[in-house]
């Protein structure tokens, strides 16, 4: 979570956690977003965190991707002012917890929130979105360090072991 954030507040004036546990980061001094409706997952976070924002456009990602890369974050802010997401697609699939949202989203967002459509990319046809295509992240080392998950201690002994 500290690696995260200190990625995270180089490259932002303005960091949010969403969660509905705030205790968990009360030693952060970064404001914690709660959902309004419980038991939406990610989808009712990123909702409420775009409202939350005090800018137009929002990083989202996962609080259990501790490899975050600076520089790719900025490599994918050059199209948000062009699209509604900015969305890394590689061979393993496209990663929604690791994508800029500009507010124009919300709508979108709330419409599939209200239908119980909470999968994230189930809004994308309705809005403008720029694949971030593997090719195009050549330069970036390591892609699939950046973008694993790390959820369990065996997961992390995993990647300390190579």
């Amino acid at each position: 979570m500290e690696r995260s954030l200190t990625v995270l507040q180089a490259v932002f004036a303005e960091v949010l956690i969403s969660s509905n546990k705030p205790e968990l980061y009360a030693g952060y001094e970064v404001p914690v977003i709660l959902d309004e409706v419980l038991g939406r997952g990610p989808l009712e976070g990123l909702y409420q965190g775009l409202k939350a924002a005090t800018y137009d456009e929002v990083f989202f990602v996962a609080c259990d991707m501790p490899f975050l890369r600076a520089e790719l974050i900025r490599f994918m802010f050059a199209w948000i002012p062009e699209y509604d997401v900015v969305v890394p697609q590689l061979q393993s699939g496209l990663h929604p917890l690791h994508a800029f949202y500009h507010r124009r989203c919300l709508p979108s967002i709330k419409n599939n929130l209200e239908a119980d459509r909470l999968k994230i990319i189930d809004f994308y046809p309705s809005c403008s979105v720029r694949y971030v295509e593997e090719t195009e992240l050549q330069n970036f080392h390591n892609l699939s360090e950046v973008f694993c998950n790390v959820n369990t201690p065996e997961d992390w002994s995993a990647i300390l072991k190579g």
